[in-house]
């Protein structure tokens, strides 16, 4: 089976195309120079390639049982040459562009990883009171952190007028699991609590959430 994103193409018409390539350039003693590439590796690889590709028309010619298995003895091994080829001439080479690399089928990871990308709104959320709990408030988000939210912040203020955007919400911290739990003075009990959500990414932070509001227990 052949590996996920493998670059070694899975159809043996494919191959041949890409082995045609590699016979051209491997063979090509400017590239060799250019490129550094060892002219002994090159020509054993290409040896390789060549044995595989005669084994081919030998059973292409003459389709026995023995000649099929030769033919993949000598793929297998065609194949395992230009991977080592790659691994230790191609993909690291410094002297070979990505487009260079993509020319031999070698294809080459994104040196910058593709960020990812931070949710638009901050999470649904409620609050969680108890009166055998005086003071204490919990506030739990709603759902699944999305895929690479590594915190949850909350912004929050006790007010006795209506707060209604997070710019007002004077003060914040941070929780990765539910709840956030925070206990409040005696003198705030009985006084409403506003509060609002927003994820937090390594790439930044969400929109805050709507404001909620809850009586201090």
């Amino acid at each position: 089976m052949a590996k996920r994103n493998d670059w070694v193409p899975t159809t043996e018409g494919k191959l041949i195309e890409l082995m045609a390539i590699w016979q051209t350039e491997l063979n090509d003693f400017n590239l060799q120079s250019q490129f550094g590439w060892l002219q002994t590796e090159c020509t054993a690889t290409i040896n390789e390639i060549t044995t595989f590709l005669n084994a081919k028309t030998q059973y292409q010619s003459i389709p026995t049982k023995a000649n099929r298995l030769e033919k993949d003895e000598m793929k297998k091994a065609a194949v395992n040459g230009m991977r080592k080829f790659a691994r230790e001439s191609v993909r690291n080479n410094n002297k070979m562009s990505d487009a260079q690399k993509l020319q031999l089928g070698v294809k080459v990871s994104d040196k910058d990883p593709t960020p990812i990308p931070v949710p638009d709104e901050g999470p649904n959320s409620e609050a969680i009171i108890n009166t055998r709990e005086p003071g204490v408030v919990k506030v739990r988000y709603l759902g699944a952190k999305p895929y690479g939210v590594d915190r949850i912040e909350i912004a929050w203020t006790v007010s006795d007028t209506i707060l209604d955007s997070p710019d007002q919400l004077a003060n914040n911290s941070t929780f990765s699991k539910n709840p956030w739990e925070y206990t409040f003075s005696s003198t705030e009990r009985g006084k409403k609590l506003y509060y609002s959500l927003r994820y937090l990414t390594k790439e930044g932070a969400s929109h805050w959430s709507d404001v909620h509001e809850v009586i201090i227990p």
